[in-house]
């Protein structure tokens, strides 16, 4: 029996024949999936780009739906984009009608197998749902805030510690 090394792969010819056919299996698996690679990393779905930079948007998208979320995303922060220049029409809204915005209590409850505390999405009021129907966080962290503001100014006579 002869042994003939790849010169590409440094594996006995016959190995390295069969590695390079799943390695192909699998390129048109990952394009079929929408994976590809780019110059600085992989293109997952034409959603996001992963590199030695980090993970980025590739156009401005959403990860999941109300019926197909993410059960965690894990982060040391998120941070919000919300620079003026991206936005039109801005309007101040008056501290008082945000802090008299009624939310419900929040709720304990086991969602896919996990115990949870929250909110019930159909129980929120419309100014911190999203049109899908979701609880929109921005919005209910502006009516938080605006509700702290109006117990600083009770107690402390004019906002602010």
């Amino acid at each position: 029996m002869e042994w003939f090394i790849d010169g590409e792969t440094g594996l006995p010819a016959e190995s390295a024949e069969k590695v390079k056919k799943h390695l192909e299996e699998l390129k048109k698996q990952f394009q079929e999936l929408g994976i590809r690679r780019t110059g600085n990393g992989v293109v997952i779905a034409s959603l996001i780009e992963i590199s030695a930079d980090g993970v980025k948007p590739v156009n401005p998208a959403s990860l999941g739906t109300s019926e197909n979320y993410f059960t965690d995303i894990v982060s040391a922060n998120i941070t919000i984009p919300s620079q003026q220049r991206d936005k039109t029409t801005v309007e101040e809204v008056p501290t008082e009608t945000l802090a008299s915005i009624q939310l419900p209590t929040a709720k304990r409850y086991v969602r896919r197998g996990r115990t949870e505390l929250g909110f019930i999405a159909e129980e929120m009021p419309a100014e911190v749902k999203t049109s899908q129907g979701d609880i929109d966080l921005k919005a209910l962290i502006a009516v938080l805030a605006a509700k702290i503001t109006r117990v600083e100014k009770r107690l402390y006579g004019g906002g602010g510690v």
